[in-house]
């Protein structure tokens, strides 16, 4: 009976720490669900201001800045303790005359924030490199995630002279990496849709 007792009561604790997560998530959700609905058009939006290529030792290499622009209710997410991540997408496209371009490489950046409560600080965390810096205001945070430096592009070996080539980069918050409840409303709601057109230019060699 004591062991019984024992289960019983562990059963319990855990039972209400689960229902207290999703409590909070639930709470977190109808916050969320009411400021889209007050929001108006207070969209979010990602923005390509410059990119460029540079040579490096064995490959082009990129540079981009973007302007990132929260949602209403993205910025009161991660303000409650939701991170945000956003992916970034380098291609490097072959073009051809008859067929659609091919793309020949491409690479992947992802970038995470998190606001952290008791040090009043925004954390910023590249999630290929492990590497992170803190932030007390948010406007850095997100100035500091538009900026890619020394990115490959593409490999010297890769190209053929007789050919022509393009690089194109694009920027947009991973929806995926939400938790479920935030996830079902950031699909059914445009002002989660945070993601910028391709930004593409010839590949100068």
């Amino acid at each position: 009976m004591l062991a019984q007792g024992h289960l019983v009561h562990r059963f319990s604790r855990q039972s209400f720490r689960a229902c207290k997560g999703w409590l909070l998530m639930l709470g977190v959700c109808s916050l969320l669900l009411s400021g889209e609905l007050q929001a108006g058009g207070k969209s979010g939006a990602i923005v390509v201001t410059d990119a460029e290529v540079e040579l490096g030792e064995s490959a082009w290499l990129l540079n981009a800045w973007m302007d990132i622009r929260l949602s209403k209710g993205a910025r009161k997410a991660l303000v409650n303790g939701i991170p945000l991540w956003f992916e970034f997408q380098v291609q490097a496209l072959e073009k051809r005359r008859w067929l659609w371009d091919r793309v020949i490489s491409e690479h992947r950046q992802l970038r995470e924030v998190q606001y952290h409560p008791l040090t009043y600080t925004y954390i910023v965390k590249d999630l290929v490199t492990g590497e992170q810096h803190n932030f007390r205001r948010l406007e850095e945070a997100m100035q500091s995630i538009g900026v890619l430096l020394n990115i490959d592009v593409l490999e010297y070996a890769a190209v053929s002279d007789n050919l022509d080539y393009t690089v194109r980069l694009r920027g947009s918050l991973e929806i995926e990496a939400l938790p479920i409840p935030i996830r079902l409303l950031a699909y059914v709601s445009s002002k989660w849709d945070i993601k910028s057109a391709w930004y593409q230019w010839p590949l100068e060699r």
